[in-house]
């Protein structure tokens, strides 16, 4: 399995309501569990781990595509859709997940 470097520690998270548990894969949103795809786990604990700071496209890149895969830009897309859609109340209007225009990605 692909392991990022931003899990290395393997120390579990909180932010706000964001309980991340690396070793148990676990994650949840206040009290509710919420069951996420390894990459959408690993990026939602590299966004919890940079504590509302904008994390570049190319981390994310890196993130998501295992070392040795080329991805696409377009990959980066998809999986914050994914992830929205389990972690916003109205994925088509973040409040959490946002873009930072030409930058990449924060999560408030």
């Amino acid at each position: 399995m692909y392991a990022s470097a931003t899990m290395s520690k393997q120390e579990p998270l909180l932010l706000n309501d964001f309980y991340i548990d690396p070793i148990g894969y676990q994650v949840k949103m206040g009290k509710t569990e919420i069951d996420l795809t390894v990459k959408e786990f690993e990026l939602l604990y590299l966004f919890v781990s940079k504590k509302g700071m904008v994390v570049r496209r190319e981390e994310i890149l890196r993130t998501i595509s295992p070392s040795g895969q080329p991805s696409k830009n377009g990959a980066i897309n998809v999986e914050i859709c994914r992830l929205r859609k389990k972690i916003e109340s109205d994925p088509h209007r973040p409040k959490r997940l946002v873009a930072v225009r030409g930058i990449g990605y924060r999560l408030k």
